[in-house]
């Protein structure tokens, strides 16, 4: 399971941090600023794994899927390739054409589960977006209640360096788990600051 980025974010993300800078300094000196490691978050958050589990089960599932119609594909090779000396034309043809078949939907199975847009893709949002969602919620909460201007994320790029008392990577984990075991209410509501 994988989280994708965009190469364009983290270029609009390191411009908007130097206009942000270029224009607090003259604007004022009290620049509120914070960062979390996303990564850190997805590697020692426990539900990450748990859905992680969840999705690798269910690409097991098609990689078996996939598997058992290329088995039957070379079994049919096979058997075309040794039978083909006693066959006509007519029904080697019709091998050929079966065997065509077999190979495009073959094929059609693995572009419409593992190419651009797939079911792999879909499932891996499908298992990360309530998990980013809830770090969203909890990173917007920590920042509108605690007056920060702006919360960067370490894991795409746009921090070299920062000093760990910025860091908020642990308050989400702890909220996360604390939300988890019922300790806190979930923060409420969706991000307000958009995905």
């Amino acid at each position: 399971m994988a989280r994708h980025r965009s190469g364009r974010g983290v270029v609009w993300g390191a411009l908007f941090v130097a206009l942000l800078f270029g224009g607090a300094r003259s604007a004022s000196a009290d620049v509120k600023l914070a960062f979390i490691d996303s990564d850190r978050i997805f590697a020692e958050y426990e539900k990450t794994r748990e859905a992680q589990a969840a999705f690798n089960r269910e690409v097991q599932e098609l990689s078996r899927t996939a598997q058992d119609q290329k088995t039957e594909i070379d079994k049919m090779q096979k058997q075309l390739d040794q039978q083909s000396p006693m066959l006509s034309e007519a029904k080697k043809d019709q091998e050929t054409q079966a065997l065509q078949q077999k190979v495009s939907d073959y094929e059609a199975f693995i572009q419409k589960n593992w190419g651009p847009g797939g079911a792999i893709s879909k499932l891996n949002e499908e298992y990360l977006r309530p998990i980013i969602d809830r770090v969203h919620v909890i990173v917007a909460d920590i920042g509108n209640n605690e007056g920060y201007q702006l919360i960067l994320d370490a894991a795409d790029g746009n921090i070299v360096y920062g000093d760990q008392s910025l860091d908020l990577t642990n308050r989400v984990l702890s909220r996360l788990r604390d939300e988890d075991s019922g300790k806190v209410s979930p923060t409420s509501g969706t991000n307000p600051g958009g995905p």
